[in-house]
């Protein structure tokens, strides 16, 4: 009887771990990531280097931003933010270039805002590092994208990557921190289309 009741015990534990053993292999097939249905997007293709360009106008916006091979970053006419100057320039990225388009603004008190359009999207290292650190309090929506928080002791600076157009960064004084979302929503991509 003592030996039926130990094979039935070692019956059941191996069933028992047999069962544990299914329960895990079924865990781990459905945890496993599972591709999106969306392709991953081709690396933007790279750029010749051509001729910087500065503009001191906000008429000649729409030039400049016809440089930029994506949509550009820019505040919305009737935001009340103030034009400074603009810049696009070529920028060397893995053995080819890269563009970097820079808007100068104003907020009507005078404190600067600078917004940057950056080609390729992936190009991150061409934000420049600067002594930024990540902040532990998330960026404002840029255009649907939560973006990126970095600080410094004088600036704030917010980005995001959005694949297949530009990456974009957004710098304003720490004194404008609090506002960075109101800020935000007066921005957006702009073509010269």
């Amino acid at each position: 009887m003592k030996k039926v009741g130990q094979w039935l015990g070692k019956l059941l534990g191996a069933a028992g771990f047999l069962a544990a053993l299914v329960s895990l292999c079924v865990t781990i097939i459905v945890a496993q990531p599972q591709p999106s249905g969306e392709p991953e997007p081709a690396p933007q293709p790279l750029l010749t280097a051509s001729p910087g360009m500065e503009i001191s106008s906000e008429q000649d916006l729409r030039e400049l931003a016809a440089t930029f091979p994506a949509p550009i970053m820019s505040f919305m006419s009737g935001s009340g933010m103030v034009f400074v100057s603009g810049t696009s320039r070529d920028v060397p990225w893995q053995g080819q270039y890269g563009r970097m388009l820079t808007l100068y603004w104003q907020t009507p008190l005078g404190e600067p805002l600078i917004l940057q359009s950056i080609y390729p999207a992936e190009g991150l290292e061409l934000m420049g590092k600067g002594d930024y650190a990540f902040s532990s309090t998330l960026g404002p929506a840029l255009f649907g994208q939560t973006s990126v928080r970095m600080e410094n002791e004088e600036t704030v600076r917010v980005h995001v990557q959005a694949p297949g157009r530009g990456l974009y960064v957004l710098t304003v004084p720490s004194s404008l921190s609090g506002s960075l979302s109101n800020i935000s929503r007066s921005i957006q991509l702009f073509t010269a289309d």
